[in-house]
């Protein structure tokens, strides 16, 4: 990803950006800067000459005081210009940065659900978090401030050049031919760079997850209790080595180049004093900071460039935007002959075919890893088939408007999301600039029996949920979350209501309350279940039983038990835990 562009092709987009975040205003500051860059080291060292010349010029000494006066006074205003364009440099380059953060969110949440899920997908994140948020070393800034400087610099080398090659040009050859290992150790160094940040960005990633698992509340608890830090320790000692090796092999490379640049140097300095003290060496330092300028674009480069990658990956697959004819009402879902696969090898769902009628209520039920979720991610358009057509009365899901799409849609997922916003944005989700509807926001909480909940939180409504962003912000438990995510639901009002395991964190009576409600709430809509318990299945309209990635049974309730299929075996399965555990009870009573 870090080599789809070139530097020149990075620094243009930069410009751009620049010139469109902050206007023309801010490019010419800039080009001010790198302008008093080049002037200043010369001013100064015309200084001592231009007062011998006035000196011996004979002027009177108030002529020849007010010309010196003249000189220093254009010399520290000079001096006050460069120090204030290159704050505002700075300050730009860093907007510059800051304004591409805003595209970065932009085109992830743009980007396509099943692309997001994929390994260049997190590969690009990595690289993203390196391009945006490593501080003003990083990314756009860092590419932007190392044109400028390149640009002082190589002003710099050419004015040296003229002065110092007038009626010297065998001086002039001298000087760049000593210069052209350092730029060769440079070149080397910088084209390997991009293959290295590949591989680091690996590397640190697998390392930050690793971490994260040790650190994470969910994970410390495993680590303590089952004595896992050796193995914990070995997996990020084995990470750290391969980090380590990446380090390594871009000190190694810096090194040489150093040594090289040490030793082109030297031989700049020994003409220096040899011939033109002073010239030669200013001459030389302008060099090195040209080719430390081009080294460092390089390295800035290859980060903008997997920023760029990313976000042209990102973009979402062009797509017919026809609306929904039937929108606002119950709907037919059609799977016709849909396989679907997650790594190119194995079908999640093989040769599936199904109809959910409209109004139906239909439950989904099987083994983990049948296919259930696969099936809702299809029918809400979040990826899309191998082969085979999922289509919403009649219409391929492929050909609809994405945003129409959902709005046709109230799922409740699998895994939750609940986000560091107020309760009452993680409920509605979108709120108008009049500030969303609150009767039919309490409405909805009061149905998932969560209304007094919110409104005992320190804000109520307005609480925000978790502490990342609020130090004030509460935490739910497991099943206020799940509560949470059936209100946002029944807030959505949508025509299809699919629900994938909403009352996993429920205890059976609060699940049989939450069902009986909602057999209320979505009459009239079509309704898709997923549970493991049997039990919450029995007010569907049809049951559908998955293994494999296959259908395998279908029916009613009592139909299935009578056929004694895999339903059944599921169900007698959970009847006897259940019975088993009353008699544990009753025995531990007694």
């Amino acid at each position: 990803m870090s080599k789809s562009f070139s530097t020149a092709s990075n620094v243009a987009y930069a410009l751009r950006a620049m010139r469109s975040h902050l206007g023309w205003g801010a490019v010419a500051v800039c080009a001010a800067g790198v302008a008093l860059g080049v002037a200043l080291p010369f001013l100064g060292a015309a200084l001592p000459s231009f007062v011998v010349g006035i000196l011996a010029s004979g002027l009177p000494a108030p002529a020849a005081l007010a010309l010196l006066a003249v000189y220093v006074a254009a010399y520290q205003l000079a001096r006050v210009g460069q120090a204030w364009s290159g704050n505002h440099r700075r300050g730009a380059c860093g907007n510059v940065r800051t304004a591409l953060m805003g595209s970065y969110l932009s085109a992830v949440l743009t980007a396509d659900y099943d692309y997001l899920q994929t390994e260049e997908a997190k590969q690009g994140l990595g690289a993203c978090q390196t391009c945006f948020f490593n501080g003003p070393d990083s990314g756009s800034e860092a590419l932007l401030a190392g044109l400028f400087d390149l640009l002082t610099n190589l002003g710099g080398v050419l004015a040296y050049g003229v002065i110092v090659g007038w009626g010297r040009p065998a001086l002039l050859a001298f000087l760049v031919a000593v210069s052209v290992p350092a730029v060769v150790a440079a070149v080397v160094r910088q084209r390997r760079e991009p293959a290295r940040l590949d591989e680091e960005l690996v590397s640190l990633g697998q390392y930050d997850h690793l971490v994260g698992e040790a650190l994470s509340p969910r994970s410390a608890k495993d680590v303590l209790v089952y004595r896992m830090r050796s193995i914990m320790s070995g997996e990020l000692d084995a990470v750290t080595e391969r980090v380590r090796r990446v380090w390594a092999g871009q000190w190694r490379d810096e090194e040489v180049a150093g040594l090289v640049s040490v030793a082109c140097s030297l031989a700049r300095d020994a003409v220096a004093y040899a011939l033109l003290v002073g010239m030669v060496g200013g001459f030389g330092a302008w060099m090195s900071g040209l080719f430390d300028a081009l080294t460092r674009m390089v390295q800035k480069s290859s980060q903008v460039s997997a920023w760029r990658a990313f976000e042209r990956s990102c973009q979402p697959r062009p797509r017919s935007v026809a609306a929904l004819p039937t929108a606002g009402r119950a709907h037919e879902i059609s799977f016709d002959h849909v396989c679907y696969s997650y790594d190119g090898e194995k079908d999640a769902l093989h040769d599936l075919t199904l109809t959910i009628g409209a109004g139906e209520k239909v439950a989904l039920v099987g083994p983990n890893g049948a296919g259930k979720t696969t099936l809702v991610k299809l029918a809400c358009g979040l990826v899309e088939p191998t082969s085979g057509r999922v289509a919403i009365d009649g219409v391929d899901v492929r050909e609809l408007d994405r945003q129409a799409l959902f709005a046709e849609l109230a799922v409740v997922f699998q895994d939750p999301a609940v986000f560091s916003i107020p309760l009452a944005d993680n409920v509605a989700c979108a709120w108008d600039s009049a500030g969303g509807d609150t009767a039919r926001l309490e409405a909805a909480l009061s149905q998932a029996d969560l209304l007094d909940k919110a409104r005992s939180l320190p804000r109520g409504l307005a609480t925000y949920l978790g502490q990342d962003v609020d130090d004030d912000g509460v935490t739910l438990s497991g099943g206020e979350t799940q509560r949470l995510m059936l209100a946002r639901a029944l807030y959505e009002d949508a025509p299809v209501v699919i629900l994938d395991e909403p009352t996993a964190a429920l205890d059976p009576i609060s699940e049989a309350e939450v069902y009986a409600g909602f057999d209320r709430m979505v009459a009239g809509k079509t309704a898709i279940y997923i549970s493991h318990r049997m039990s919450s299945c029995r007010f569907c309209d049809r049951i559908v039983v998955f293994d494999g990635g296959r259908i395998v049974e279908t029916g009613s309730h009592e139909g299935l038990l009578a056929a004694g299929g895999l339903y059944a075996r599921m169900w007698e399965a959970q009847a006897a835990y259940y019975v088993d555990g009353e008699k544990g009870a009753d025995a531990g009573r007694g």
